[in-house]
């Protein structure tokens, strides 16, 4: 009898350790800087992908330049289309409030890169 409530005891903790750490709830890695005004327009939005590398991280680099007027940028939004081991952004220069932007998208060991990125500005 006390191996079988030790045993509840751990599997519950088990369970509830796990589900505290995000396993297995397939949410993927999703970013926003910034705040989309009323007054924001979409200045670009593109998907950004890279086949996985066996055992291996791959990373890509987005760099947004803008041809004529160069708007400042207000809001920007990625979001994970892989859901399960996507890859994780980061803004490496320029961003919100500049006209400029370059983000690193590195994937987990084994996987790729499938995320799509929305930049809107003034």
């Amino acid at each position: 009898m006390n191996r079988s409530l030790l045993l509840i005891l751990f599997l519950g903790t088990l369970v509830c350790t796990a589900s505290a750490l995000g396993v297995g709830d397939g949410e993927g890695n999703d970013y926003t800087w910034g705040a989309k005004l009323t007054t924001s327009t979409l200045i670009a939005q593109e998907t950004i992908s890279k086949r996985k590398m066996l055992l291996q991280t791959t990373s890509r680099t987005y760099t947004l330049t803008q041809a004529g007027t160069a708007k400042n940028i207000d809001y920007i939004r990625i979001t994970d289309l892989k859901r399960m081991r996507g890859a994780t952004a980061e803004i490496t220069s320029g961003g919100v409030g500049s006209t400029t932007v370059t983000v690193k998208f590195t994937s987990a060991r084994g996987a790729g890169i499938k995320s799509q990125i929305e930049i809107w500005g003034t």
